[in-house]
């Protein structure tokens, strides 16, 4: 199976050739503003590296956040172009299940609570686990908004807490690894080639048409609200 893979959610952004467990070709850039420079012109060179069409490919994929408003719309729209043409499906990867999904599998954690400052006095969190060793993650608590005060009870014991804002909230999250929580202390982004693995794992009845694209993950309308918690 060829996948083409995008992730723009956060500002460690990358596009991905990758096929049967293989990276064909894969470029990454850091960028904080302007979501489509990097994107529209790594995309060519992407392509000839990995000797690709468009139309060879079976399934395009991309990371629907939660995250950058704009990142994801844009990333959204530039696969959806892609597809056009030739039909090809879109694949929706939920950003913060990749992410999670790389983190069980480096820490050997049963479960994982992917967390992020949400403004408007709430924090964001989904959690993911497995049963045993070997299969693949589900979902232990959707993605929510929770008051900062109620995040202890709400996590799993023995839980993996990692977030992609450690400098908004490490004043929330430091204090439970007091508790015995394996807290990572630093800012963790989902990867380009986590979307692509995941993708690569959905059956066909997942995929989307790029007619009908695949929708961001937000929890609040895209207003712009100062962060509740303050930069450190």
């Amino acid at each position: 199976m060829l996948i083409l893979a995008i992730e723009q959610s956060t500002p460690e952004a990358g596009l991905m050739l990758f096929r049967d467990g293989v990276t064909l070709a894969l470029h990454e850039w850091r960028e904080e503003r302007k979501r489509d420079q990097n994107l529209f012109a790594a995309l060519p060179a992407l392509l000839q590296t990995g000797q690709i069409n468009i139309a060879d490919l079976d399934r395009i994929a991309v990371g629907l956040g939660p995250g950058s408003f704009s990142g994801v719309r844009i990333a959204i729209a530039a696969v959806s172009a892609l597809a056009l043409p030739s039909r090809t499906p879109l694949c929706g990867v939920s950003s913060v299940e990749a992410l999670a999904s790389r983190i069980a599998h480096e820490r050997e954690s049963s479960s994982v609570a992917v967390i992020g400052d949400a403004r408007r006095e709430r924090l964001w969190m989904a959690v993911y686990g497995k049963e045993m060793e070997g299969q693949p993650l589900r979902v232990i608590q959707k993605l929510s908004l929770l008051p900062a005060t109620e995040l202890r009870d709400r996590l799993p014991p023995e839980c993996c807490v990692v977030t992609t804002e450690w400098d908004r909230l490490e004043g929330v999250l430091q204090p439970l690894a007091a508790t015995g929580i394996d807290v990572i202390p630093h800012s963790c982004m989902p990867h380009v080639s986590d979307v692509a693995r995941l993708a690569a794992q959905q059956p066909a009845s997942c995929l989307a048409s790029p007619l009908d694209p695949p929708q961001p993950l937000y929890l609040h309308p895209a207003v712009f609200v100062p962060p509740r918690f303050a930069v450190r």
